[in-house]
């Protein structure tokens, strides 16, 4: 008779590798043999979070745990420091605990199939430069790079990086960017320069000369390189498939035409406001008026505000969905509100969208659930919480969830005050949800950046739905969508 002790132990990696938190924590202290299965799992990505770094005095931390036990260092492939606990002594000033370091430096050395290591702690990252040589499956990094040339040139010494994203960088890391970035030119995918004020038109130009084949592109707050600097630069990635950048309020008029950029997926803007009345608006427009001959096939979009209390313009939204409506997959709005007939038009015209991050008004949420009702492949709703208001944000509770779930029958997620729900089962009509899991506190800058896989669109000639000169479904009928009355009182 087989039996899960029986099993061969790859097959229980493979089962054990779909758990997380503490649902694999506890199957490995179900058995020895579980507990084996449990291990490749366990460690292979090891995240450092503020509750660990506060507890460091009494919990033993997963690097002192690696220099004990250095067979486990062999699974290892990701190593996250968001936190690192600080020293208490008050008479010197806080610094990182020193044991801490030591056991963090001696673990990485250990770990010879490390994939991905992030650490944007200030005046950190350099204890662990001379750690990370020498390690030939390395592929991402993200570090606050506020280094000195020595410190700059060692960073340098990474070969083979897929991902590069730097915070802060210093000048003499922005003066060995474009040196380091010749001998990544067939591997680096992705590069990322955040809050950067050091970097300059000129750097970045001799940079991007070098990575003709670069993928993926994110300069934000980055306060010499405006969006139309970066525009201009354009020219020398032709294949780029993901562009963040910063809107400021003065400066050049955008270039037309255009560098053309046909595999263009993902558009991410950082919008600034600080003048009254403001050209942002008009800034905006006209990027979505050049980029519609340059992209033509944009199908992921997202926008940051500065402001809460800031609505986006209904003539914007227009623009958006008049020009990539078709190819839209998915939409975020960040920091910022959207009247309801925004919200509408784009459940409207935006058929594909499978993804929608808003501010979601709780007080209004029966007529929000109603304006996008239109939505047939909307999979996922996200509240991103930007409630222009003090106190706690209040999110959608389990009866304004139901109603989502009811008025857009496509829905299989609805994320609100990091709690997700799914839907649950349908007796005689009556819709159900069920929690699925929270979400744990997420603290990093990252909201630019694309999802893992980029969302292909569907080429018209091969659609079979075509469209009308007014942007309605033609020639193919659609679906009838049949909802099931039910009354709801708002409690």
């Amino acid at each position: 008779m087989v039996s899960a002790e029986n099993l061969n132990l790859d097959v229980l990696e493979l089962i054990f590798a779909h758990l997380s938190g503490h649902d694999l924590t506890s199957v490995s202290l179900v058995s020895r043999t579980f507990f084996a299965g449990a291990i490749p799992t366990l460690y292979r990505n090891i995240t450092y979070r503020l509750k660990e770094a506060k507890a460091h005095d009494t919990v033993m931390s997963p690097f002192a745990v690696l220099l004990q036990h250095k067979s486990l260092a062999n699974h290892v492939r990701t190593i996250d420091l968001q936190a690192v606990p600080k020293t208490n002594n008050l008479k010197i000033r806080i610094q990182p605990h020193s044991t801490f370091m030591r056991d963090c430096r001696k673990a990485i050395e250990l770990c010879t199939s490390l994939h991905t290591f992030r650490c944007t702690e200030p005046n950190v990252v350099p204890a662990f430069l001379m750690s990370l040589q020498n390690k030939p499956n390395l592929q991402s990094v993200r570090v606050n790079s506020n280094f000195t040339a020595e410190q700059a040139k060692l960073l340098t010494n990474l070969g083979n990086l897929n991902d590069v994203f730097l915070e802060l960088a210093s000048w003499n890391m922005v003066d060995a960017l474009p040196r380091w970035t010749m001998g990544l030119q067939k591997a680096l995918t992705s590069l990322v320069l955040y809050r950067t004020e050091e970097l300059n038109e000129t750097a970045l130009e001799l940079t991007l000369k070098e990575l003709p084949e670069l993928k993926g592109l994110h300069i934000v707050q980055c306060t010499r390189m405006d969006h139309v600097t970066i525009l201009n630069l354009l020219a020398h990635t032709p294949n780029l498939e993901a562009l963040s950048m910063t809107t400021f309020e003065k400066s050049r008029p955008i270039p037309t035409p255009l560098p053309p950029l046909p595999s263009l997926q993902h558009l991410a803007i950082d919008a600034r406001y600080h003048m009254s009345p403001s050209p942002t608006p008009a800034i905006l427009a006209s990027l979505l008026e050049q980029l519609k001959l340059s992209a033509p096939t944009l199908s992921s979009f997202s926008i940051k505000l500065p402001e809460r209390k800031i609505t986006v313009q209904h003539g914007f939204i227009e623009k958006l969905v008049d020009a990539y409506g078709y190819y839209l997959r998915k939409l975020a709005f960040l920091d910022c509100v959207l009247e309801l007939k925004s919200i509408e038009k784009i459940a409207q015209d935006c058929e594909d969208l499978e993804r929608l991050d808003v501010s979601i008004p709780i007080r209004e949420s029966y007529a929000f659930a109603t304006a996008i009702s239109a939505a047939q492949n909307l999979t996922t709703l996200v509240d991103i919480e930007s409630h222009a208001q003090h106190g706690i944000n209040p999110s959608l509770n389990l009866e304004q969830v139901e109603y989502f779930i009811e008025t857009v029958p496509s829905l299989r997620k609805v994320v609100s005050g990091r709690r997700i729900w799914i839907p649950g089962n349908v007796d005689d009509g009556d819709y159900s949800v069920k929690l699925d899991r929270r979400l744990p506190y997420r603290s990093r800058p990252s909201w630019f950046l694309p999802s893992s896989k980029y969302p292909s669109p569907v080429p018209r000639a091969e659609s079979p739905r075509t469209r009308t000169k007014e942007g309605d479904i033609g020639s193919m009928p659609q679906k009838s969508r049949t909802q099931k009355s039910k009354t709801y009182v708002r409690r």
